[in-house]
């Protein structure tokens, strides 16, 4: 039923009533200036239903129209943050591999002393949840045991298959940075001039040394940044290599504690075609 139907219909139910309420009065009709108004306020209240019928038709028209499908969201992917790794010792969590004389004890690890022996190969303990790392920064607190005392320790950089890279202090307040060929069972440095570097941020005998280091990767090459108690004391190059990394003591009868370990870096991207190169 359209508007224009309902307007007609009611026009009519008023007319039948106002002829019926004449009809009551003793079939007398009222005066024009009364029949006038009751005309007026007929046409106002057709009026006033036709605007609601037209309101509900355009209602019934939104109603019909056809929804619009919303575009689907995107899942917000979160952006991976680096690992992160302290170890201050106070339990034995498994991490460290490799290391034959390794022990955990009131807070701290030591290695070592390894018994003499007729090769030049380094003791490693390798950060098996460090993963493969290639931009990175790492540190550690190092203590002089026993043995002696003009041997290094401190940490491995990269080790590839037994071969490695290092940084080492020893007591004589000298540090170097080492690189350790397991084919060849023999060591090369990775500082040009004097292997061992005096540097006065060192502290001498049994006193803990703080190293740290931090690896970027930048124009084709692995930028190495070493501090010592906090100090920076060298920048060191090498060619875009990744491996993984831990603790060292560079060679046999030396013992020597570790504590406060950190690491902090993404998965390694190796570049194509780049292998490391051991040899300088």
């Amino acid at each position: 039923m359209n508007r224009k139907t309902i307007s007609m219909r009611v026009l009519i139910v008023l007319s039948v009533i106002i002829i019926s309420t004449a009809c009551d009065l003793g079939g007398t009709f009222t005066s024009d200036a009364s029949m006038t108004a009751t005309a007026l306020d007929i046409q106002q209240t057709v009026t006033a239903l036709d605007a609601t019928a037209q309101a509900n038709s355009a209602i019934q028209t939104q109603m019909s129209l056809p929804t619009s499908t919303p575009l689907a969201t995107e899942t917000p992917v979160a952006t991976p943050g680096p690992l992160v790794i302290h170890d201050d010792f106070s339990t034995d969590s498994g991490r460290w591999e490799e290391c034959g004389l390794c022990e955990i004890k009131n807070g701290y690890m030591q290695m070592g002393p390894y018994p003499s022996s007729q090769s030049a190969e380094g003791y490693l303990a390798i950060c098996s949840d460090c993963g493969i790392a290639q931009d990175y920064k790492m540190g550690v607190d190092v203590t002089f045991v026993d043995g002696y005392s003009d041997r290094g320790y401190g940490l491995v950089l990269y080790e590839i298959d037994g071969s490695y890279i290092d940084v080492e202090v020893t007591t004589w307040q000298v540090y170097g940075s080492w690189i350790y060929d397991k084919d060849s069972n023999g060591w090369g440095t990775l500082m040009p001039g004097d292997p061992w570097k005096s540097h006065g941020a060192l502290s001498p005998g049994m006193a803990t040394n703080r190293i740290d280091v931090e690896v970027e990767t930048k124009d084709g090459e692995n930028i190495i940044t070493v501090y010592i108690n906090k100090e920076r004391v060298n920048t060191l190059t090498t060619p875009v290599i990744a491996g993984r990394v831990g603790l060292v003591v560079g060679l046999h009868t030396l013992g020597v504690k570790f504590d406060n370990f950190y690491f902090e870096g993404y998965p390694a991207e190796i570049l194509p075609g780049i292998s490391p190169n051991f040899n300088g």
